[in-house]
């Protein structure tokens, strides 16, 4: 690493990914769920990320949303030459991305007004000084009534894990390999740690954790993960309290959370815990509290600059107009929910006329209650609760705008362009956008190639027999229920499997989203 980073590792480049929790209609719903004034009104806004690594949640925002204004920065050369290049190749003129450093934010006149600024991965990674750095560009650069979303390692939840980051790091420093080798190389010797009896770094299972790539990367990507997550020479993760002190300075008030079901008390706590949690004042001491209780490792905060709490009247009538797309089939849809307080059960006779309007088509909160009122059904769940739990539980998407059938020219060449990694091998997950969500999806690799035939308009049959085609050329194994499987016949048995489901499932959503013709 070099003095340029700052103690953030900077040898190897941070992994491409897509956050749905950053989007901005995620952001708007999240507000709403508690009562507050989002800082949107219609699709035309500015957006900043702040750390944006290659690109991808920025670029997302800015071809789904081709009203909005989007700027990206990362301090990275490498970061940010990559992601110009995928946005010219994929024609979005409505981004611009920045390589500067935090410290070097400040006095820039032209980062001025933003409706939104995010962080992802940044906050419990950087040094305090880059941190304070920060909240001076936030003092400026956000305009009244603007949102901030800030995800970070959050404490007392990172509490077993902080002995084991530290030998982590100062195994690494002995060597001056790769940042990737290095971590790989500190984990064997916390292994033999383990193995010796030293229980301070974990035990086995605690281990294994790490070890484990949750068959969702390659090994490389896992390793460059590691080394990100840990090897930053000021990581700390930060209490809630502390984070809420730090983003007063810049007039921001704490009002929700980005991961939407943990706006819902009564879905993170005991009702002895809410009681012990109630009887204190509102506040950073109960967001505390909760985290105390529920052992909460990960925070995704939301903040606004000047916060305004309005009326359930108000907060309805918003709510109302945005629309929700459904993820899952109703014979799919989930009733039992495991959340910190243990398992939440939905009314089955609440929840599946909803499921079923929503199987038909997206529709609006209004719409949706509208028709249960017209059915007579006896119990409606308040319009927050319908868009927090199905959104939060991932079984619809927000569409923040309503219904339209506004697809643009942009989107279309922007995911051609996005999907390019998947087909060359280069990456197993792709992230596309969608003009009605105003948000995307990620895509894995079957799912990938299935878009790519479905794009050019083939027939079910035909998208069948070309994208088993293209997945078996080389024959290279494949992990089914995490074991390794070399036999050709299995291998494309199982790839078929992935790709029907794939046809019935995702191209009809994929319709619906406007993401496809």
């Amino acid at each position: 690493m070099t003095s340029w980073s700052h103690g953030y590792v900077n040898d190897i480049e941070y992994l491409p990914g897509f956050y749905v929790d950053q989007t901005p209609g995620h952001l708007q719903l999240s507000c709403l769920i508690k009562g507050y004034e989002p800082p949107l009104t219609n699709d035309v806004f500015t957006y900043c990320e702040l750390g944006c690594g290659q690109g991808t949640t920025a670029s997302i925002i800015a071809a789904a949303n081709p009203q909005a204004h989007v700027t990206a920065i990362d301090f990275n050369p490498s970061h940010i030459a990559r992601a110009k290049r995928i946005a010219d190749q994929s024609g979005l003129n409505n981004i611009e991305f920045l390589e500067l450093s935090f410290d070097e934010l400040i006095d820039k006149q032209s980062l001025r007004d933003f409706d939104i600024v995010s962080l992802h991965g940044v906050w419990s990674w950087i040094s305090q000084n880059d941190r304070d750095a920060i909240v001076t560009f936030l003092d400026k650069g956000v305009k009244a009534g603007g949102l901030v979303s800030i995800s970070y390692n959050a404490m007392p939840g990172w509490t077993s894990i902080l002995p084991f980051q530290r030998m982590l790091l100062e195994y690494s420093r002995l060597s001056i390999d790769r940042s990737d080798k290095r971590v790989i190389g500190g984990l064997d010797f916390i292994d033999k740690l383990q193995k010796l009896g030293c229980l301070t770094v974990g035990d086995e299972k605690f281990f294994g954790r790490f070890r484990s790539n949750n068959k969702t990367r390659s090994e490389q990507d896992h390793a460059v993960y590691l080394a990100h997550e840990y090897l930053n020479e000021n990581w700390q993760p930060l209490y809630h309290a502390d984070t809420v002190k730090m983003l007063a300075v810049a007039k921001l008030n704490f009002v929700a959370s980005a991961t939407i079901l943990d706006n819902f008390s009564d879905l993170q706590l005991t009702p002895e815990q809410m009681a012990v949690t109630n009887s204190l004042p509102q506040g950073a001491m109960r967001e505390t509290i909760k985290d105390y209780f529920v052992n909460r490792p990960f925070r995704r905060d939301i903040f606004i600059r000047g916060a305004q709490v309005i009326s359930d009247a108000r907060r309805d009538e918003l709510l109302g107009k945005i629309g929700l797309a459904s993820l899952v089939e109703p014979s799919e849809a989930k009733y039992i929910i495991s959340t910190p307080a243990g398992e939440a059960t939905l009314p089955q006779s609440q929840y599946e006329p909803i499921f079923n309007l929503l199987a038909q088509k997206p529709r609006t909160l209004l719409e949706i209650y509208d028709n249960l009122t017209s059915a007579r059904q006896e119990k409606i769940p308040a319009l927050a609760e319908i868009a927090g739990i199905l959104v939060g539980t991932s079984q619809a998407l927000p569409l923040p705008w309503g219904i339209h059938e506004n697809k643009n020219y942009t989107t279309k060449l922007f995911n051609e362009n996005a999907i390019k990694p998947a087909l060359n091998r280069e990456s197993s997950f792709v992230a596309l956008a969608s003009p009605l969500a105003s948000s995307g999806l990620n895509l894995n690799a079957i799912e990938s190639v299935v878009y790519h035939f479905a794009a050019k308009n083939y027939a079910n049959s035909e998208i069948l027999t070309e994208s088993l085609n293209f997945l078996t050329q080389g024959s290279n194994p494949i992990m089914i229920d995490g074991k390794l499987v070399n036999e050709p016949d299995e291998i494309t048995a199982s790839l078929k499997e992935g790709v029907l489901w794939a046809i019935e499932n995702r191209i009809p959503l994929w319709k619906t989203l406007l993401m496809l013709d």
